[in-house]
């Protein structure tokens, strides 16, 4: 996969805004990228970015004046299931419209909301048809609740409910036995290419919420942990800049798939035909066949951090390894609950489904791994004022995005994928995999010294069994301590939430969480 290169891991937006913002302002001819979600309001951090102005409309119309083409493809999300997310690509989509009217060359803008083309088929929608009203029914009665411009403003920013609500004397409500589409899929990747030389790839999106720094010192629920990589390897960049011209036409035809090289995928297809179907056709997995050949060659020590850790097939390839090699230690690094689950007070179905998923898995791990697994989570040093899904151990939680897999000192993996089987086999993501020593092991200590006390040793840091004990020492330490007096950040993962709140869902397919 990669060589050896010039690589630069940022760890949180407060070392990623920047250096994104210093690449883009630094752009002579072509900036290409694909988010799920991209904000231009989004603040400017750098001294260099904002020598151009306050936001990031500000910097991407400066480069536009200078000539430099700029295309974006943003992700579009289900109005019904995901009306807050919709709308908020599409007020994006309006913030890069005024830039267009502004800038001297406006030809150079180009700027695409994309919904993956993938539907449920008539079957399932039929079926799910009472929950989709009801959700529905829901945003109605939220926009109805809005004032009357904001309401009008909010509706012109959802253009996927049209001709499925109707709006009079002030009210919002949804017209009966209409079907809406109901998307299954997403794109899910986050990556920019600077001038074809420069590759921006990771877990971060780009907007207000995901700015936070290393200490975490915000709220809980405005936390947010993510890595990104900065890598300038011209043929990394041409390959992903060649990924964004082609994804969206290879996602409406399997015929038109072509591999990317150097690049980790995954990508399904709209499905056509019959319409029993409530998933896509899955046609590249580069993502999981890495993560699963990666588990196999795996001697000494894993380190998992991500969003989640749902996926079956992922999880029997730990467990088959576990009894191969008997000196094998898995470390994980998981939020302590799901974001919408803890701070949305969330309840439904697909939450509590994707929490028995990961309940389920977690569970085979330690019946396969014992005492050499240690699964851990961040807590802020601060002590909370509630105690519910957003605190662990009397902390406010900090919430966990990166997606990072590192195995020994010989291979890692850092992707915009959960370890869930959406992000394994239905949604786009674009992921780098690196297999170069030195620059495994210099990840691998920035990324797990995040989460450590300044005054952490080796010992914390080398890829070896003994690590699993030695970070589940100082996360024990840490339980048995006050909030404000602990080292780091690192507590043991709490399971029985997640075991009691899950709920099995027979015939639903692990992929929908």
């Amino acid at each position: 996969m990669s060589r050896a290169c010039d690589t630069e891991v940022l760890v949180t937006a407060e070392e990623a805004f920047p250096a994104f913002e210093r690449a883009v302002l630094a752009a002579r001819d072509r900036i290409d990228a694909g988010f799920r979600v991209f904000d231009p309001r989004t603040p400017l951090i750098s001294d260099e970015a904002r020598a151009t102005g306050d936001t990031w409309a500000d910097l991407l119309m400066r480069k536009l004046d200078e000539g430099v083409a700029i295309r974006f493809v943003i992700s579009d999300f289900d109005p019904v299931v995901r009306p807050d997310l919709h709308r908020d690509s599409w007020k994006s989509a309006k913030v890069f419209a005024g830039i267009r009217e502004l800038t001297r060359n406006p030809g150079k803008l180009t700027v695409r909301i994309s919904a993956h083309p993938a539907r449920v088929g008539w079957g399932p929608r039929l079926v799910l048809w009472p929950k989709v009203q009801a959700r529905l029914a829901q945003t109605c009665s939220d926009l109805s609740g809005l004032p009357d411009g904001v309401r009008t403003e909010a509706l012109r920013c959802m253009p996927g409910l049209k001709g499925y609500v109707v709006g009079d004397s002030g009210s919002v409500r949804p017209l009966r036995h209409r079907f809406p589409p109901m998307m299954p899929v997403t794109h899910h990747q986050k990556v920019a290419v600077i001038d074809d030389a420069v590759l921006y790839i990771g877990g971060l999106d780009l907007d207000r919420r995901r700015n936070d720094t290393k200490r975490h010192e915000t709220g809980a629920a405005d936390t947010w942990h993510d890595v990104q990589l900065m890598t300038r390897d011209a043929e990394l960049a041409r390959a992903a800049r060649q990924h964004l011209d082609r994804f969206l036409d290879e996602c409406e035809d399997p015929r038109r798939v072509e591999a990317a090289s150097g690049l980790l995928r995954t990508l399904s297809v709209r499905r056509r035909g019959p319409a029993k179907y409530l998933s896509p056709r899955i046609t590249e997995t580069g993502l999981l066949n890495h993560h699963l050949d990666c588990i196999s060659r795996a001697e000494k020590f894993i380190y998992l951090e991500n969003q989640f850790l749902r996926d079956p097939q992922i999880t029997g390839a730990l467990v088959r390894r576990a009894g191969e090699v008997p000196g094998l230690g898995l470390l994980v690094l998981l939020p302590a609950a799901p974001m919408e689950v803890a701070f949305d007070n969330e309840t439904s179905l697909d939450h509590r489904y994707g929490e028995y998923l990961q309940s389920r898995c977690i569970n085979r791990l330690g019946k396969a791994f014992g005492d050499r697994l240690m699964i851990v989570s961040p807590a802020q040093k601060r002590r909370a004022e509630a105690s519910d899904r957003s605190t662990l151990a009397g902390a406010p939680i900090i919430f966990v995005h990166s997606k990072v897999s590192v195995f020994d000192d010989r291979a890692a993996i850092v992707s915009s994928a959960n370890l869930n089987g959406r992000s394994m086999r239905w949604d786009t993501e674009l992921g780098m995999a690196l297999e170069t020593p030195g620059t495994v092991r210099a990840l691998r200590h920035k990324v797990m010294r995040a989460w450590l006390p300044e005054t952490a040793g080796d010992e914390y840091l080398a890829a070896e069994p003994g690590t699993v004990e030695v970070w589940r020492q100082l996360a024990e330490r840490n339980r048995a301590s006050d909030p404000e007096n602990r080292e780091g950040f690192i507590l043991p993962f709490d399971a029985e939430p997640a075991h009691d709140f899950g709920t099995p869902l027979p015939g639903v397919p692990v992929e929908m969480v």
